[in-house]
């Protein structure tokens, strides 16, 4: 089975308004396309991706960026179960929690990030969730 890679809102912006940084996701993108991982989101990103988006691109183009992104990447589901678990860690930004929780409950290994800080989380009342790893798109690579 390939590992599942997931990438935090800030990786897949990276991409499309080609910010420092995006030549390695997009590295990572072609290793999926190569076979040997698969990349997912969360639908929570899709909205975050819009929202961003809208203070730069005209409305009308959003929608056609967001059915790219899901031609691309597999766009991971949450429910009221992750928002529980999220809610019994401990960390300085609930939507990094529920970015982790989702990527942990879909099996994702691997969370990427640029944002290390703001992922310094604490397991809180939470003792035995299993956090995935997280890592910078950069440090990924040196292992591939």
């Amino acid at each position: 089975m390939k590992p599942r890679i997931f990438f935090d809102t800030n990786i897949m912006l990276d991409l499309i308004q080609e910010r420092p940084g995006y030549e390695e996701a997009a590295r990572i993108l072609q290793l999926q396309e190569d076979g040997k991982l698969e990349v997912c989101i969360s639908v929570l990103s899709m909205a975050n991706i819009a929202y961003v988006l809208r203070k730069t691109v005209p409305h009308f183009l959003i929608a056609p960026i967001l059915k790219q992104i899901s031609s691309l990447i597999r766009i991971l589901p949450m429910d009221d179960d992750q928002l529980q678990q999220a809610l019994l860690l401990d960390g300085p930004d609930i939507e990094d929690l529920l970015q982790v929780v989702c990527a942990k409950a879909s099996g994702c290994s691997t969370l990427l990030t640029h944002n290390l800080k703001d992922f310094r989380i604490q397991k809180g009342l939470n003792k035995t969730f299993p956090l995935p790893e997280i890592r910078t798109p950069e440090a990924f690579l040196q292992d591939w």
